[in-house]
């Protein structure tokens, strides 16, 4: 190969890297979408260097202690047409960053796609990434959603709840003079809930958890009914029901005033639910810092500044990626 062949060849390598950092940013902005998925998909399959550029960042996110983040993006490329990796293309630190957590972004906006094709074809009302929005599904019912939920409304199937709680979580009242109870789908388990009562329910990460903050609710899952009483939280998984504990609405619903309160929780577990509330994504690469044990109070209009009030409060270092993704160390 003459030089002029191999500088070409070259830029052309650095330019499918430079078009992976794009994608980066992009993807990780909470404004891609479905048809922004499918784009990204056929960029990674125009040529073998688009591919490799991608299984390049891949690989740099797995060693950065993310395998599993990519996972369902690496069996886009089975091993028989995996490309052969890219060479010689040094990269700055920061740039290295960036590139790596390209593969793990596109791997949450594929969960994002599958959870749509779940639900097509019924009434479905989302929130979006930090968003929050108060709906009534059915005469005498009001639903406070909380950001990244998705609730599915079937009022004239006499087969089935007319609510469903697909993830994330929300708040149900129910009026006094509200002549029936309502019933309400939460995974493999049916709420009902009676009149002048009001519940807090929540699905994520595969957690299902119902709190009773006044009135009558009960849950129906696995065969076995339960009363939940109020200010009483029962929580179940694939795995069977867990013993019902006792929750403060002032600190485990203060999201309904726009405020998140954590007390003595790992920073690790904080840092995983406040992701839900800000586009992109904060990780901790520090086992140490992961595993301290914070008091915490933010409001929503401080989703930005997290990472920073973290540095002032603790002293970790923070390497900002662009588009919301940040390194805490």
């Amino acid at each position: 190969m003459d030089m002029d062949a191999a500088r070409r060849e070259e830029r052309h390598r650095e330019e499918c890297l430079r078009q992976a950092r794009a994608w980066l940013i992009h993807l990780t902005s909470g404004q891609a979408t479905r048809e922004d998925g499918e784009a990204f998909r056929l960029w990674c399959g125009r040529s073998q260097d688009h591919a490799a550029a991608f299984a390049h960042t891949r690989r740099m996110w797995d060693d950065l202690g993310s395998a599993h983040a990519a996972f369902e993006l690496h069996h886009r490329f089975p091993t028989q047409q995996r490309p052969t990796p890219i060479r010689g293309v040094r990269m700055g630190r920061r740039a290295f960053l960036v590139a790596a957590v390209t593969s793990a972004a596109a791997a949450v906006l594929v969960a994002r796609v599958r959870m749509d094709e779940l639900v097509r074809g019924d009434t479905e009302i989302k929130t979006a990434t930090g968003e929050q929005r108060s709906i009534q599904p059915v005469e005498g019912v009001t639903v406070q959603m909380n950001t990244q939920s998705a609730i599915r409304f079937r009022p004239a199937d006499p087969n089935s709840a007319p609510v469903t709680l697909l993830r994330g979580e929300a708040i149900v009242t129910v009026d006094p003079g509200r002549t029936s109870s309502v019933s309400i789908q939460l995974g493999q388990g049916v709420i009902t809930v009676t009149a002048g009562s009001q519940l807090s329910m929540r699905c994520i990460d595969g957690d299902f958890r119902i709190s009773c903050l006044q009135g009558k609710t009960s849950l129906n899952v696995f065969g076995r009914h339960y009363d939940v009483k109020p200010l009483q939280q029962v929580a179940f998984t694939d795995a069977g029901v867990a013993a019902p504990v006792a929750v403060n609405p002032a600190v485990a619903f203060a999201w309904r005033d726009r405020v998140l309160i954590y007390e003595d929780q790992p920073l690790a577990e904080i840092i995983h639910d406040i992701n839900r509330y800000r586009p992109g994504k904060i990780i901790i690469t520090d086992e140490a810092l992961a595993e301290r044990r914070v008091h915490a109070r933010f409001t929503l209009d401080q989703m930005a500044d997290v990472a920073t009030l973290i540095h002032d409060a603790y002293g970790a270092h923070v390497t900002t990626l662009g588009g919301g993704w940040v390194l805490l160390s």
